[in-house]
């Protein structure tokens, strides 16, 4: 194809690839706290993991002067999933692109709305299976400061590792510090149940204003919970994790959303009664996105739901 990729230059190309990306990247909250693998090379479809087990406490034993104490094996596990190929397409007429002013921002504009659609949807699914995967399940006693307690008790006894580091308070009147913890995520309408916490302390009291996330509404300040809202997780359960909890294939480097354009003329077209035809008159053409996806619970033990209805 040389230097052209179905009408738009090689460089185009990439200028639209990188907008998907950055689109999907834009709607993928959960996606930020994986830890990311590269897409396997001619492994087909599987995708591996693994990680150290944690050793138990029942593993120490009392030292007898002059005998070796019983030995501990260090276990690797192994989690397996498998990668996903997506994608969406849009239809385009040769009156679309003569009337368009500028056939290159059309091709931009459809990858806009393309990645952040597919950046939707798989942050959809990733909290389907992290919700689903979760090895803890708290049912709410009705008591959000209750439940929240249960949930770091529950994060605690897995030893799963916090996201954050403790951030002391600025000079700024009416800041606070901010303890170190893990992040839980709800859906918008559940942000109210957390926002009611006792030790609830809201993103605006934080002292610093770096490493906060989008979408971060504040912190159970003794608790070390920080909650951030997305319209991504249905209501009635949010999901708390610890770090390296789930793992993902890096969306982005070579792995990056691929944009396809079949040009007028290069495919079928759609008669009257809805059948395939012959694009004859060159009066049809498509715009696609896909990428290749993975994602997978690492740790079930680093992942608590907690009902909240």
């Amino acid at each position: 194809m040389g230097n052209t990729y179905a009408g738009l230059t090689k460089d185009q190309t990439f200028a639209v690839e990188r907008t998907a990306l950055k689109n999907s990247q834009e709607a993928m909250v959960l996606d930020r706290f994986t830890a990311k693998k590269t897409m396997p090379k001619q492994h087909g479809k599987n995708l591996k993991f693994h990680y150290w087990d944690h050793i138990s406490d029942s593993d120490v034993h009392d030292l007898v002067e002059g005998v070796s104490p019983e030995t501990t094996e260090m276990v690797r596990v192994a989690v397996d999933s498998s990668i996903k190929y997506r994608g969406a397409s849009v239809p385009f007429t040769d009156e679309l692109m003569l009337n368009h002013e500028n056939a290159m921002e059309f091709h931009k504009e459809t990858a806009v709305e393309l990645g952040y659609s597919l950046g939707v949807a798989l942050e959809k699914e990733q909290f389907t299976i992290a919700l689903a995967g979760a090895g803890t399940t708290i049912t709410t006693a009705g008591d959000i400061n209750a439940d929240l307690k249960l949930v770091r008790k529950a994060l605690r006894t897995a030893n799963a590792p916090k996201h954050t580091t403790i951030k002391s308070g600025s000079t700024k009147n009416g800041t606070v510090p901010v303890n170190a913890g893990w992040y839980g995520f709800c859906s918008l309408d559940d942000g109210d149940l957390f926002r009611a916490a006792t030790d609830f302390i809201p993103v605006e009291e934080y002292g610093y204003s770096d490493n906060i996330v989008d979408n971060e509404i504040g912190v159970i300040k003794s608790l070390g919970l920080r909650i951030i809202e997305t319209q991504h997780l249905a209501d009635g359960a949010a999901l708390f994790i610890g770090d390296d909890a789930l793992g993902s294939v890096s969306l982005g480097g070579k792995n990056k959303p691929e944009y396809i354009v079949k040009e007028l003329g290069d495919g079928v077209g759609i008669n009257a009664a809805g059948d395939a035809v012959t694009d004859a008159l060159n009066q049809n053409g498509m715009s696609s996105v896909k990428c290749s996806t993975g994602f997978m619970v690492l740790r079930a033990d680093y992942c608590i739901k907690l009902t909240t209805a």
